[in-house]
């Protein structure tokens, strides 16, 4: 009685590449933008001055260059559609100060996942994250309300 079963190659490789995709995927979906973490460790407070506002998001979330000194960040802010939400305008030649938690990205850029945004023309302050560096647009009454400039109160 012979126990060993002779393996079909085309068998074999279909499978292969089947849990190979199955990989990719589940990798790339780890990738997307709700899963950067925001990490404390890393955080840092910078000025600088807002040099372009992406017409592109970056991992589907709104970001902005931000220039200081000669250093140049990806400032990665919201979900486009929060940012509409909450009217928040990010000019070009605007001076800002970014609390925020610094990384590379994929690409190898400097980027900053921001905590929150304060512009020094106004003084106007825009919270991002709470205290537990969770972002605000993930708290159900905001994504559920239509009325969110008036309940959203930006510190």
């Amino acid at each position: 009685m012979n126990v060993h079963k002779v393996i079909d190659p085309k068998a074999a490789y279909s499978s292969f590449f089947f849990l190979f995709a199955i990989l990719l995927l589940t990798n790339t979906h780890s990738a997307h933008a709700g899963s950067i973490g925001y990490d404390e460790n890393t955080e840092i407070v910078i000025r600088g001055t807002i040099k372009q506002c992406a017409a592109r998001p970056y991992m589907k979330l709104q970001c902005f260059t931000l220039q200081s000194g000669s250093r140049i960040f990806r400032v990665i802010v919201a979900p486009r559609w929060f940012v509409r939400r909450i009217e928040l305008k990010l000019n070009d030649g605007e001076d800002v100060e970014v609390v925020g938690s610094k990384y590379f990205g994929r690409d190898g850029c400097l980027c900053l996942l921001a905590r929150s945004i304060r512009f020094l023309s106004s003084g106007r302050s825009v919270v991002l994250r709470d205290r537990s560096c969770k972002p605000v647009w993930q708290n159900s009454c905001v994504r559920e309300s239509s009325c969110i400039r008036i309940f959203y109160q930006p510190q």
